[in-house]
């Protein structure tokens, strides 16, 4: 007799192992306090609030200064690109109210200011227009005296809009923001299917997107070219913080041209465990939490120093830098000479080698955000990171780069595996263990996202065989129909 060999079910997207613990120890702390209040406050998962308390950090810092590593070609920006993936419920909106209250009441300023300052520009602006005209018409002026006038007119210039944080703008819309508003700023939301899902994300300008803001987060550059416009920005700086659903999330994190562009890898990202079932519902009141307090103090500051900016120019950075102390620079040496070995083949972050390759400057940034956000003047007195700021900013880079490796494979980064996993289990629902059922019936049924052409079908079976959920049938009679070509389906016991 034959002998059978019984193929093991597998686990199509196995369970996701435990999040890596945030190293709150390690914050500065006012940041380390005011994370554990978040905590308290809202019953989010400690990771999310120190995202939250993290990114804010980041953007009332992040044009205040560069930071230079001796390795790296030019001094870099401390902005970040973040992302939190979480379930709806999970309170992101929550944290990020509270972390970034002081950014907000410091728009409303903004935004206060701006209209009066607009309002003193429309008529400067109407009197421009009218002495220009008058000089123009006036037929008694030479050609000489007339170009002197006009040369001696200045026009009114437009006041910055008092933008800090942008939900969802395409590229073309943020580009505007950079060249008429504030040259630092940050691409904000906790619903980041805004963003995601918008415009600037379909297929049409994608990549035009992605090599943007990859541009501006490597040097705080960018550049727009059209027909009858050629726009040039430098000294700007734009970090990005969202929140999105997983499935939202795969968008991004499985999208093919945004890995291969190393746009995904510049992303620092976590997917807490939920807390969601385990929160008590008790009365709070954070803004008078004195860490809450302390933490909006030091954002204030941050945001009421003058950003720098070159010489004859209003909203273009000239940024300081901040260096290393030889201890930062050990520590910062050691932390990318173990990653880079690691990367090589068997290596352990071998599998996350995109995001791998830009920990150590991802690393650098946070050291600058961590030391700036302590002393504000640091930059200012040509002040260094010191190696225990160092080491603390690797613990946290660390703490991305594991949450990246915990969540490869998993289908929240894989569309087409999140696809199997949907499709066994519809098919499982469906029909039940044993059931016997044709490809051109799946094709049929199958729920509308699952439905596809017929070599992307064949080769999901495939693979859906080689995992043991399905196995051939061969040629079967169905409801008085003959079928050449069959599946049965394993179900859970196999």
């Amino acid at each position: 007799m034959p002998v059978v060999i019984e193929r093991d079910r597998l686990e199509i997207a196995p369970a996701l192992g435990s999040e890596t613990v945030f190293p709150v120890e390690y914050l500065p702390p006012v940041m380390r306090a005011a994370v554990e209040a978040l905590e308290y406050h809202v019953q989010a998962p400690r990771s999310l609030c120190a995202h939250s308390i993290l990114s804010a950090a980041m953007l009332a810092c992040q044009g205040l200064a560069d930071v230079d590593v001796r390795a790296l070609p030019q001094p870099r920006p401390l902005s970040l690109f973040m992302l939190v993936i979480a379930v709806s419920g999970e309170r992101k909106s929550a944290c990020d109210d509270l972390a970034l209250h002081a950014i907000s009441q410091h728009e409303a300023q903004m935004r206060l200011e701006h209209a009066e300052a607009e309002r003193e520009y429309r008529i400067a602006q109407t009197a421009y227009e009218a002495e220009k005209k008058h000089i123009e018409r006036d037929t008694k002026l030479g050609l000489e005296e007339r170009t002197q006038k006009l040369r001696d007119l200045r026009e009114p210039v437009e006041p910055l809009l008092p933008v800090i944080r942008a939900k969802e703008p395409n590229l073309e819309g943020l580009l505007n923001v950079l060249q008429r508003g504030r040259a630092s700023i940050g691409i904000f939301t906790s619903e980041g299917g805004q963003f995601l899902g918008g415009h600037g994300m379909g297929e049409e300008a994608k990549t035009r997107t992605i090599t943007g803001l990859s541009e501006l987060w490597d040097a705080g550059s960018a550049q727009r070219v059209r027909a009858r416009e050629t726009l040039f920005l430098t000294g700007r700086r734009v970090g990005i913080s969202l929140a999105a659903q997983p499935k939202v999330a795969s968008a991004l994190l499985g999208d093919e041209l945004a890995r291969d562009q190393g746009f995904v890898g510049r992303f620092l990202v976590t997917m807490p465990d939920s807390t969601i079932g385990t929160r008590q519902v008790r009365e709070t009141e954070p803004r008078t939490d004195a860490r809450l307090s302390a933490f909006y103090r030091q954002c204030r500051r941050l945001l009421n120093h003058p950003l720098p900016l070159g010489d004859g120019t209003r909203n273009e950075l000239h940024p300081p830098v901040i260096g290393l102390t030889p201890e930062a620079w050990k520590v910062w040496q050691g932390l990318a000479q173990n990653v880079e070995q690691e990367c090589g083949a068997g290596g352990r972050w071998l599998p996350v080698r995109s995001a791998a390759l830009k920990l150590a400057e991802n690393v650098a940034r946070i050291a600058g955000i961590l030391a700036l956000f302590e002393d504000p003047e640091l930059a200012v007195r040509e002040g260094e990171i010191t190696g225990e700021t160092m080491a603390a900013a690797c613990a946290v880079g660390l703490f991305y780069l594991q949450e990246a490796l915990r969540l490869t494979g998993h289908a929240v980064l894989d569309p087409e595996t999140r696809a199997l996993n949907e499709l066994s289990e519809w098919l499982c629902e469906k029909y039940g263990a044993g059931a016997i059922v044709p490809p051109s019936t799946i094709q049929r049924l199958a729920p509308a996202h699952l439905r596809t052409d017929a070599e992307t079908l064949r080769s999901r079976l495939e693979r859906l065989t080689e995992f043991g959920a399905i196995e051939p049938a061969g040629r079967q009679q169905i409801d008085d129909k003959w079928f050449r070509e069959t599946y049965r389906i394993v179900g859970e016991e196999g």
